[in-house]
């Protein structure tokens, strides 16, 4: 694989490191936005013939003559080759990474290994220079860190200590980056466990000869600190320390076997993960998607919270929907820490729809950013959408573990939200059109802001097909009924008026007003531009009601069709775009341009994945486009540090966790449907020939 941008952390635990062989330098994960990481350099290689080769995270020196770079979930790895000698030499990258293991998984330490061997035979038609064959080979890393950091000796290594900037979003802001910034002190330690110590450089001696034991120069980096995550007015301690009192605490849990067992899990878990056939570009994207997603991810005490990447919004909902395959196929716990947390952002129904909107609650986006989680920052709400991926996300979550307590703690709220739902069609006329405005803010006008999408009509209706089976198994039989009769009405409108030729149209009605909630401006229009486009959103929250076996009922030919035509018609080099509709003929109105303003071909890619695992439940096979997402993150991580680059063509959304939605195509592809509330656990799948591992039943301290 050519040289890229990656990073791996601890999840939650604000620990990592970022390599850039385009810069050559690192970053480390901490606190602080992703574009302004402490930079250092590694010096990592070996002493060949007496000279020093190196991989190029530091600044111009000699490389190997062949680069090559790995990825898996739990590591990242690079490998150079010296062809004079054949030998090879390779670094691993390592973090603690174990599914529903939260005391493991949240160690806040990560592994170097560098190790050696001798290729078999010649590297391609080099001649090998036997006379310069030895048995052993030095290996090395040296840390070359930034002036402002202080490097201490200590015993088997250096003690770093430095500051990390953590912010909060003022009282009275402007945006999400205007913020008060705080320098918090920090403490690392960086050691060798099993090699020597020369000032900033740890070094073995490996033996390369025939039949040599295999061995490495093994170091670990771990941190340890005080509460940097305010919560509703309270700074929370990492959930680390529940396990871990001090940093000593962590070093000596690494060197008493917790360090061979990072390295043993992560083999096993790796090997499992690997062990299906769907190619190496959806191999990458699990790891790369699951790498971006670790590098966001906070977890203190009892909140689990995801960074929106370089928005740094916390769990903001429609991202976190998208991942949702993600939380309900491997790791069920930390979707039900984030439906916890968010009905306490919900606002009164009557802040949109004024006196109709009495006893009806809504949520608008998100829970706060950067260190602090205490209210709503984004701009504008997106109501309609992000109560109904409240509903769809608590039913999908009760189904796939069986667990009832979330829905019955938050009845009321779930109720407040599907009335608030209702009350949503002002007119009558069976679908939203208050409080419309959604997440896709690089859409055409129509996609973006259309007062009756098919889009939000359409995740509507699953909402009220979720919140009839929840309130049914409540015993509330009044609100189910409500629920079934509002699905019914919006069912039948999408079909009377949604469906144009060969596909569903981006509106359910060709003229209007359309209102920009970024500017205020309001538009008229007799037929309002891209109304009838094909477009990717027709399924978006179906996929997650799939995982359970649960359908919304609208025409199963037409949906098949639907998926296919939209896929074509949409596509692009890097995946599909929003709508086939040309943003350009926009740019002529300016008071409707969003906040990417007109991007000609925009599209984001993981609500293509999230596209794609409804095509998967239906037979409709998408699986080549996985070859054009990973395109994408190649093409900008080869020259930049992007990490999983959600947008192209149109907004910047990058170090973005929204990938994570490809780790639903192992169920979409087998066709797998969890239901536990119905002891439900089959699989279907349209593609015979497909392998792929159990994610969700998996026992993950225990892989073969």
């Amino acid at each position: 694989m050519e040289l890229l941008t990656d990073a791996v952390a601890v999840v939650g635990s604000r620990h990592g490191m970022l390599v850039q062989p385009s810069s050559r330098d690192c970053g480390l994960i901490r606190f602080d936005r992703f574009t302004r990481l402490p930079r250092f350099q590694l010096r990592v290689g070996a002493v060949i013939d007496g000279e020093e080769i190196l991989f190029p995270l530091c600044e111009e020196e000699k490389d190997f003559e062949f680069l090559d770079q790995r990825m898996s979930p739990s590591r990242m790895t690079f490998m150079g080759i010296h062809p004079e000698t054949a030998l090879k030499v390779r670094l691993d990258i390592t973090v603690p990474f174990r599914p529903r293991d939260r005391g493991f998984s949240t160690t806040p330490v990560f592994l170097l290994d560098v190790s050696v061997q001798r290729l078999t035979g010649i590297f391609r038609w080099n001649v090998r220079d036997k006379s310069k064959d030895v048995d052993a080979v030095e290996v090395f890393c040296e840390l070359i860190p930034p002036e402002s950091w202080r490097v201490e000796a200590c015993s088997k290594g250096l003690d770093l200590t430095f500051t990390s900037i953590r912010a909060e979003v003022k009282e009275a802001f402007t945006d999400v980056w205007d913020t008060v910034d705080e320098e918090v002190p920090q403490h690392d330690r960086v050691w060798t466990l099993n090699g020597l110590t020369t000032g900033n450089r740890f070094h073995k001696t490996l033996p390369v000869s025939e039949n040599a034991p295999e061995d490495r120069l093994s170091m670990a980096w771990a941190t340890w600190s005080s509460p940097v995550l305010r919560v509703e007015g309270t700074l929370r301690p990492f959930a680390y320390t529940e396990y871990f009192d001090s940093l000593s605490s962590v070093c000596d849990w690494v060197e008493n076997g917790g360090g061979q067992e990072i390295r043993e899990n992560a083999s096993r878990v790796d090997a499992y993960l690997g062990n299906h056939n769907l190619g190496s570009a959806v191999a990458h994207l699990l790891a790369y998607s699951l790498h971006s997603w670790m590098i966001n991810t906070w977890w203190v005490e009892d909140r689990f919270s995801v960074w929106e990447g370089t928005c740094y919004f916390h769990s903001t909902v429609d991202v976190e929907f998208t991942q949702s395959p993600f939380y309900l196929c491997v790791w069920p716990e930390l979707l039900a820490s984030e439906l916890n947390a968010w009905p306490a952002f919900s606002f009164p129904g009557e802040e949109i729809l004024g006196k109709a909107g009495e006893h009806t609650l809504y949520l608008s986006h998100d829970t706060g950013a950067h260190a602090g989680v205490r209210a709503q920052v984004y701009s504008h709400d997106m109501a309609v959408e992000e109560s109904a991926n409240y509903v769809i996300l608590s039913c999908a979550y009760w189904k796939r573990t069986g667990e009832d307590d979330l829905i019955r703690k938050y009845q009321d709220t779930l109720r407040a939200y599907l009335m608030f739902l209702t009350k949503t069609d002002t007119r009558d006329r069976g679908v939203p059109d208050a409080g419309v405005a959604n997440t896709i803010d690089d859409a055409s006008p129509a996609v973006q802001f259309g007062r009756e999408q098919t889009y939000l009509s359409a995740k509507t209706l699953c909402a009220f097909v979720a919140g009839e089976a929840i309130f049914d198994h409540l015993g509330m039989a009044e609100m189910a009924q409500h629920c079934r009769d509002r699905a019914d009405r919006i069912r039948d409108r999408i079909e009377s008026d949604g469906w144009v030729d060969d596909h569903y149209g981006v509106l359910l009605e060709r003229s209007g007003i359309l209102k920009n909630p970024w500017t205020g401006e309001t538009m008229p229009c007799e037929e309002i531009p891209g109304w009838d486009a094909a477009h990717i959103y027709s399924c978006n929250a179906q996929a997650v009601l799939d995982l359970v076996g649960m359908d919304a009922g609208l025409d199963p030919g037409r949906i098949q069709t639907d998926l296919r035509v939209a896929s074509e018609r949409c596509g692009h080099a890097y995946g599909n775009t929003h709508s086939d509709f040309a943003n350009a003929e926009m740019e002529q109105h300016e008071a409707m341009l969003g906040l990417a303003g007109v991007a000609a071909n925009p599209g984001w890619v993981s609500m293509n994945m999230l596209r794609d695992i409804a095509a998967f439940y239906r037979g409709v096979d998408l699986r080549h486009l996985a070859c054009s997402y990973w395109d994408w993150q190649t093409t900008t991580n080869s020259q930049e540090a992007k990490m999983f680059f959600e947008t192209f063509a149109g907004n910047n959304l990058c170090f973005y966790p929204r990938g994570i939605a490809i780790w639903g195509i192992f169920d979409a592809l087998s066709g797998r449907v969890v239901d536990k509330s119905r002891g439900v656990d089959a699989c279907s799948s349209a593609f015979p020939q497909v392998k792929v591992p159990d994610v969700f039943t998996a026992d993950w301290r225990q892989l073969p």
